[in-house]
C-alpha cells in the first residue's frame, strides 16, 4: 500500500511539473460520469447527477483527478477522487480499457488519517505498528489509554457479531496492564471460551503433554506465590500451588497435596499403607490383658495407641494410620473373643460334668429311700 501510494504521489508531481494550467486553474463545475473515457484533468462531481463517484457519501461533491493515456481509441486511466468533506478519505483506481469502454471500475482506498476501508487481500512485508511508530514484532498494538478496561484486539465473526473473542487489559488502574483474554458469548449457553491443542493421530505418541501451562520468572520456577487460580467474579474456589499442592474451597493446603474445605464423594479410595496390623497374630505380641485395657479407659479416656478426641480436633487424623489403628483393635478384640470362646468351652464342659453328677446323685438318693 505504501508503494501503490508513494507512486500515485510521484504521477501527481510529474503532472503538475510538466504539464500546462486548465483553463482558469479550476475544475469544471460538474461532469456525468467519472469512469468515462475522460481527458487528463481535474473534475467536479454531485452525486445526484454523476455516476462512478468513489464510495464516500460523507458529502454530495467530489474532486477527481485523471491521467489519462496518449491513444485516444482506449481507456486507459489512473484515478483519483475525494469527497470535499473533512474526513481524509481518498481513492484510486486504474480503468483498463482496449476500447473507449470502462472495465476495472471499483475504487480502492488509501491508507489516510481517517476512516478506512480495503478490499481484497494485503500483503504487508515487514512489521506493522498500531499505536506506535517503531514496531519491535510482525505486529505490535500499543492502545491509548481510557478511562476503565483498555481492548487492545477484538475479534468476532458476521453472522454472530453479539459474540466474540478480545484480548484486553484485566484492570481498569492507571499506569497498570493486565493481559487478559476474553471470551464473550450470547447467541446461546453453550462455552464462551474454548482452549484446544490438535495434532494428528500419527504423533500422538510419548510423554510430552499437548498442552502445557506454565507459570515461572523470566528465569527459574515458582517457589512461593501460587501457580494457578481458578476464581468466579473474583471469588477464589481452587489454587495450584508452588509445590504442586491442589486447594479446593481453601487458599491454605499445609503439608497436603490436596486440600479440600467439604466433603468428597467417591465410588473407591485407595491410600498406599506403609504397613499393617496382622503382627497382633504373632506370638510374639503382648496382648494387653482386659484389666489393663480397663485400667487405661479408666486413666486416659480413650483406647490406648488411639488419638483422643482433643488430638483429633487439632490436628484431624491419617486414615491409613488410623484404619490400621483400629484394625489392631479389631484384631485384639478377636483374640478377647477366641479367648472367651475357649473359657466358655471349658465352662460348658464342666457344666455338663456336674449335669451328670447331680443325676446319680439324685439316682442314689432314690434307691436309698426306697429301702
Amino acid at each position: 500500500m505504501k508503494f501503490k501510494l508513494t507512486t500515485i504521489l510521484l504521477v501527481i508531481s510529474g503532472f503538475i511539473t510538466y504539464a500546462q494550467q486548465i483553463g482558469d486553474g479550476h475544475a469544471p463545475a460538474t461532469i456525468a460520469d467519472f469512469s468515462a473515457p475522460l481527458k487528463s484533468g481535474i473534475y467536479n462531481g454531485l452525486n445526484t447527477t454523476t455516476t462512478g463517484m468513489a464510495p464516500d457519501n460523507s458529502n454530495v461533491w467530489q474532486h477527481l483527478f485523471a491521467a489519462r493515456h496518449i491513444s485516444t481509441i482506449n481507456n486507459y486511466q489512473l484515478q483519483i477522487a475525494s469527497s470535499f468533506a473533512v474526513n481524509d478519505r481518498l481513492f484510486f483506481r486504474k480503468i483498463v480499457a482496449g476500447d473507449l469502454s470502462s472495465t476495472n471500475t471499483n475504487w480502492v482506498e488509501l491508507a489516510t488519517r481517517g476512516l478506512n476501508t480495503f478490499n481484497g487481500n494485503q500483503i504487508i512485508n515487514g512489521n506493522v505498528g498500531i499505536g506506535i511508530s517503531v514496531p519491535s514484532a510482525t505486529l505490535e498494538i500499543k492502545t491509548p489509554a481510557v478511562t476503565g478496561s483498555e481492548t487492545l484486539l477484538k475479534l468476532s465473526v458476521s453472522d454472530a457479531a453479539q459474540d466474540y473473542i478480545r484480548i484486553a487489559n484485566g484492570t481498569s488502574a492507571n499506569n497498570q496492564f493486565v493481559p487478559s483474554l476474553q471470551g464473550y458469548r450470547i447467541s446461546d449457553n453453550r462455552a464462551s471460551l474454548y482452549l484446544t491443542a490438535i495434532t494428528e493421530p500419527n504423533i500422538d505418541s510419548g510423554t510430552d503433554p499437548l498442552m502445557t501451562f506454565d507459570s515461572r520468572t523470566t528465569a527459574a520456577a515458582i517457589i512461593t506465590r501460587p501457580l494457578f487460580a481458578w476464581d468466579s467474579y473474583g471469588n477464589r474456589k481452587m489454587i495450584l500451588t508452588a509445590n504442586g499442592s491442589l486447594g479446593i474451597g481453601t487458599l491454605t493446603t499445609g503439608t497436603h497435596k490436596l486440600a479440600v474445605e467439604g466433603s468428597i464423594g467417591a465410588r473407591e479410595i485407595k491410600v498406599q499403607a506403609t504397613g499393617w496390623s496382622d503382627f497382633v497374630f504373632k506370638k510374639e505380641y503382648d496382648l494387653p490383658t482386659l484389666e489393663e485395657v480397663e485400667k487405661h479407659i479408666a486413666e486416659k479416656g480413650h483406647l490406648e495407641n488411639i488419638p483422643s478426641e482433643e488430638e483429633v480436633l487439632k490436628n484431624g487424623i491419617n486414615l491409613g494410620e488410623m484404619n490400621s489403628k483400629l484394625l489392631q483393635k479389631i484384631e485384639e478384640l478377636t483374640l478377647y473373643s477366641i479367648q472367651q470362646n475357649k473359657k466358655i468351652e471349658e465352662q460348658a464342659k464342666e457344666i455338663e460334668t456336674l449335669k451328670a453328677l447331680a443325676l446319680r446323685i439324685e439316682k442314689i438318693e432314690k434307691e436309698l429311700g426306697q429301702k
